[in-house]
């Protein structure tokens, strides 16, 4: 959420195309769901709406003391103003965009209670994030409101979020600012006699000292580095020693005001690469470098995604899906070349099924990931705005580390 320079009157305006969507679809207003607390996840659909993120844990229900905690709901009527129900009142009340906001122990209560007033408690209703409900709470919702009729209607909100505002670009631009310095500092930091743990840890305190917040860090090397993480909890191993010669990766998400920035790279302890890891590295930066290269208002997602199999295909990289042959370079799971990015994972995904023209402000990352049995996947990611001429890369650390 937006700690500073709030842009109340946008997401006023974010609120007005949403209830004019879904009057347009004949629904008596939406529900907006979102979870906070322990994870960084789920809080987008509230956040977009209300700039307001549900601080404290996930808990199971502890009733009449809580119920429903991390959960916040933010209700839209089609006529009238919009009410905030959330299950804990500490926040800043100055910082959030919605005037009405309620709470309760009772939260099942105080959900049916408001979708009465509101007008929203039977018929169809649209639901946004319908995904971070429990089954307990649509359980409850059932008992309290036999008559409604929850109509999923997330494409409302993916489609707003394609296109990014000025204010939004500027928290972008700072966590890729923050993004590019941690990720430096992890790359210097790589050496034999130290643990993948070691190597990612001073560059933690650089990211929280900056304001933002570690989304995941997951990181590979040695006799793991096929994988994506060497251990699958926390997502990097903190017991193995890596060695010269190792090939050793990271992939690195962080959040600034909510604001997403995802982006990796590869290297090889010890920076003397054989031959076959050099090409590996290489190709794979440049196959992204490539796609990077031809960003621009009005290509589609799929003559991106051509552009970069082609490429691969002409530096002898196989598409197949078997991959047995340890004197060939595969394209990595999964066969795709991104995705958009923002206050989570958003449309458009770069593959090939997906039927989108790039637009001005369009926040991507482009990535790609290379494998060789015996070796290992080399992977690269790269954030990008796209502006009238391009792409305006923003993650600035060193593409190349060997």
């Amino acid at each position: 959420m937006f700690s500073k320079d709030v842009p109340f009157e946008e997401f006023k305006n974010r609120r007005t195309r949403c209830q004019e969507e879904v009057k347009n679809r004949g629904l008596k207003g939406v529900m907006i769901w979102s979870r906070g607390g322990g994870t960084w996840d789920r809080y987008a659909g509230v956040d977009y709406f209300a700039n307001h993120y549900q601080q404290r844990c996930y808990l199971p229900d502890h009733e009449p003391l809580w119920s429903g905690r991390s959960h916040c709901v933010l209700m839209i009527p089609v006529e009238g103003d919009p009410v905030l129900l959330v299950t804990t009142l500490e926040f800043r009340k100055d910082l959030v965009g919605i005037k009405d906001v309620r709470y309760s122990t009772d939260f099942f209560g105080l959900v049916s209670k408001t979708a009465k007033e509101l007008g929203m408690s039977e018929g169809e209703v649209g639901v946004m994030y319908e995904d971070v409900l429990t089954w307990k709470i649509g359980r409850k919702m059932k008992e309290q409101m036999p008559k409604l009729q929850m109509v999923p209607c997330d494409d409302i909100l993916s489609d707003m979020r394609v296109v990014k505002s000025e204010r939004e670009i500027e928290s972008i631009r700072k966590a890729n600012e923050i993004g590019s310095a941690a990720m430096e500092m992890i790359m210097s930091n790589v050496a034999a006699g130290k643990t993948e743990a070691q190597v990612i840890g001073p560059a933690m305190e650089k990211i929280y000292a900056e304001g933002a917040v570690l989304y995941f860090v997951v990181t590979s090397s040695g006799p793991h580095s096929d994988a994506v993480h060497s251990i699958d909890f926390p997502g990097y191993d903190s017991d193995r020693i890596i060695q010269n010669g190792e090939m050793f990766k990271v992939d690195l998400i962080i959040a600034y005001e909510g604001y997403i920035c995802d982006f990796g790279r590869t290297t090889i302890v010890g920076n003397k690469p054989s031959q076959e890891q050099r090409r590996i590295i290489e190709i794979v930066v440049e196959a992204c470098e490539h796609v990077i290269s031809l960003v621009k208002p009005g290509i589609t997602v799929k003559e991106l995604c051509k552009a970069g199999d082609d490429y691969l295909l002409s530096r002898g990289v196989s598409l197949s899906a078997e991959q047995n042959d340890k004197n060939k370079i595969y394209a990595a799971f999964p066969p795709h070349w991104g995705h958009s990015i923002g206050l989570t994972w958003e449309r458009p995904w770069l593959i090939h099924e997906e039927d989108v023209v790039l637009e001005e402000n369009m926040y991507l990352a482009v990535e790609k990931g290379l494998y060789q049995p015996g070796m290992g996947t080399a992977t690269y990611e790269q954030n990008l705005l796209v502006t009238k001429t391009g792409a305006e890369v923003l993650s600035t650390a060193k593409k190349l580390w060997l």
